[in-house]
């Protein structure tokens, strides 16, 4: 038996055509994590957390500590013309970044109590 044609499905036939089918994705669903019921105490107890000062302080000196160290590594401007522009915005950032981290240092070195 002899075949004139390969045998194609429709999707390889436009693809070799240079038609590109649109992408059949299905949106994820989001699984909600179950809590089961909560009574009203434990509510009130999630409605009311808040996040500890020192885990606060904490994240925020990680953050200006990866804010100056990419700072450090170098930040490039879309433009040349404005060159001398973005170099007074970016020392000014910088600066402003290392001010921040020394204001935080200090703050965390003080034994601080939270009030309700």
């Amino acid at each position: 038996m002899k075949i004139g044609k390969p045998i194609r499905s429709p999707e390889a036939q436009a693809l070799l055509l240079g038609r590109v089918p649109k992408a059949r994705v299905k949106p994820k669903r989001r699984v909600k994590p179950d809590r089961g019921v909560l009574g009203l105490a434990e509510q009130r107890a999630l409605t009311r957390w808040h996040k500890p000062l020192l885990a606060i302080l904490a994240e925020a000196l990680a953050v200006n500590q990866a804010l100056l160290d990419r700072l450090d590594v170098g930040v490039y401007g879309p433009d040349q013309e404005s060159k001398e522009q973005y170099r007074i915005v970016l020392n000014g950032l910088y600066h402003a970044t290392q001010q921040q981290q020394e204001a935080l240092e200090i703050f965390g070195e003080v034994d601080w109590s939270e009030g309700e």
